[in-house]
């Protein structure tokens, strides 16, 4: 399914938008923070660390696009937003963490390969909502690091 039809962002004003993509990011960030500590495989852990500290990176990236709006950093998310922030990647994620699927590697890198697709989804409808050709940049190079933390998990799950 093709993101823009999936989400329609272009309704939401950027700062939201920027928000949300800060908490997907730590959801990320969390996410692989945890399997790192459920793992064994030292070569393992190694590549979780590196896709955790990108995503490190990308909540740094929109934490700079938000301050570059002057929007204030508490502001809460436009309701329809913060729903699908919910149903899209937060109960998800609250889901795994409380399933006994974060004690199998292969069960947590499968949900992780869904979740870093959903990301890519995500920031190519962002991309269709925004006009800035030097952040449609960094957003392109994002989305290309996604589709490649997807791939990394894949070949972990082939190990």
């Amino acid at each position: 399914m093709e993101a823009t039809s999936h989400w329609d962002l272009s309704r939401f004003q950027a700062e939201d938008l920027y928000r949300m993509a800060i908490t997907v990011e730590q959801g990320g960030f969390d996410f692989y923070d945890t399997v790192i500590e459920k793992t064994d495989n030292p070569r393992v852990k190694n590549e979780l660390r590196y896709l955790r500290d990108e995503e490190g990176r990308h909540k740094a990236f929109f934490q700079k696009q938000l301050a570059g709006t002057g929007a204030a950093g508490e502001k809460t998310i436009d309701p329809a937003l913060r729903k699908l922030l919910e149903t899209e990647f937060l109960k998800p994620m609250e889901d795994l963490f409380a399933s006994t699927k974060m004690d199998s590697n292969a069960e947590a890198l499968r949900f992780g390969v869904v979740i870093e697709q959903k990301t890519v989804d995500f920031y190519s409808a962002l991309k269709q909502a925004q006009s800035d050709a030097v952040f449609l940049e960094d957003l392109k190079v994002i989305i290309e690091e996604e589709r490649k933390h997807k791939q990394k998990l894949n070949t972990i799950l082939a190990y």
